[in-house]
């Protein structure tokens, strides 16, 4: 099946490669590389016989080739692509054609070792630069929600492990938190049944999720959603106006939290 691989190569010791990505190696015969002297060498240590292959090479500013690349794959071609060391994807040059090939409906699959991290990161189709790593979210609701509410401050791509049993809801209430977010909900990796859905927060109903098996959630919040330094100041100013006016304080602290998804009581008590 035509699709486009990505493979993580070993950072520095050769013998940490895993037995799937060596048999990828082996097996496929069309590469991407980073730096295809860097790859040739691999391949020669492992006793694969870099002749044999096709390299091409793909770095930071192959851009141009992207469009070539895609089309060969929606032909018919099996592509793997790989760095010098480490994923392609994190610190390395194939998100934009990752990017690219899911706008043309290609398949990704990600050799990526034992790392559920890195490996939904991948599949997400999110920006990888910069990711953050949560673990896994709070079990109550309340706590969800004022937790994706924080992170709403932080450019980049968040990541988090969640039960199937409350994903449905941590969806739900993601939706109510940021509509408009891009998320990604990778499910079973590596494993026969693997899915990611990638869609907006406010769709997740339209996915048709089974909600069974392990995930990883990922959502994106881009500049446009993090509150600029004006924006609070506006905020401010209105909440200082709305105070001249003799207005209760408390009836204002309600009025904020409910704009701002925070802690009533938080509010008061910077107000006062």
């Amino acid at each position: 099946m035509s699709k486009l691989v990505l493979i993580t190569l070993p950072i520095g010791n050769s013998e940490d490669i895993t037995k799937r990505a060596l048999e990828t190696l082996k097996e496929e015969n069309h590469f991407l590389a980073e730096d295809t002297r860097n790859l040739s060498k691999l391949l020669n240590h492992y006793g694969i016989d870099s002749k044999s292959k096709n390299i091409d090479s793909f770095h930071d500013h192959s851009e141009d080739k992207i469009a070539r690349i895609v089309d060969k794959i929606k032909r018919g071609q099996r592509l793997c692509i790989v760095s010098d060391a480490g994923s392609p994807v994190i610190s390395d040059p194939a998100f934009p054609l990752i990017r690219v090939c899911l706008q043309e409906g290609v398949k990704i699959e990600a050799n990526s070792g034992i790392s559920a991290v890195t490996c939904a990161l991948e599949l997400s189709g999110l920006p990888p630069h910069p990711f953050h790593f949560h673990g896994f979210l709070p079990k109550d609701s309340k706590g969800r929600r004022e937790y994706f509410t924080e992170q709403l401050s932080q450019v980049g791509t968040h990541i988090f492990f969640e039960s199937p049993y409350r994903m449905e809801e941590s969806l739900e209430i993601l939706a109510g938190v940021h509509p408009q977010g891009d998320v990604a909900v990778g499910r079973e990796l590596t494993k026969t049944y693997e899915t990611v859905h990638r869609f907006k927060a406010s769709e997740f109903k339209n996915e048709n999720i089974n909600y069974k098996g392990e995930f990883v959630l990922l959502f994106y919040v881009g500049k446009e959603h993090v509150p600029t330094k004006a924006e609070n100041q506006k905020l401010k100013d209105l909440a200082n106006q709305y105070l001249r006016e003799k207005r209760s304080t408390k009836n204002l602290s309600k009025l904020l939290a409910e704009i701002l998804e925070e802690k009533s009581s938080d509010i008061y008590n910077e107000l006062i």
